[in-house]
């Protein structure tokens, strides 16, 4: 859509999906702070536990919790797409980036 909206200019397109997705996730982590500690990645929970905010055990539970709900939120996109629920990608990706 964005694309579409910029008419062929991939950086206004680029900059339209990635200033929502941004704002959504401030809007996330402010909502959801005060209760999870917006642990919403693995490095975020990582920071954590290297500056012995919560202790090991607690961060080993919340990556647990991370890669599970991933995985759930992939099959539940794949369900709503009406996509195979494990579909591995067929893309070759190559070099640093």
């Amino acid at each position: 859509m964005a694309e579409r909206l910029a008419d062929g200019n991939v950086a206004i397109a680029l900059l339209g999906n990635t200033i929502p997705t941004g704002a959504i996730l401030v809007v996330l982590i402010l909502y959801f702070g005060p209760i999870s500690g917006a642990h919403v990645n693995p490095a975020v929970t990582l920071a954590f536990a290297i500056r012995k905010e919560i202790a090991m055990k607690d961060a080993g539970l919340y990556v647990l919790a991370q890669i599970l709900g991933g995985i759930a939120g992939v099959v539940v996109a794949h369900i709503m797409f009406n996509n195979p629920l494990i579909d591995p990608s067929s893309t070759i990706r190559t070099g640093t980036g």
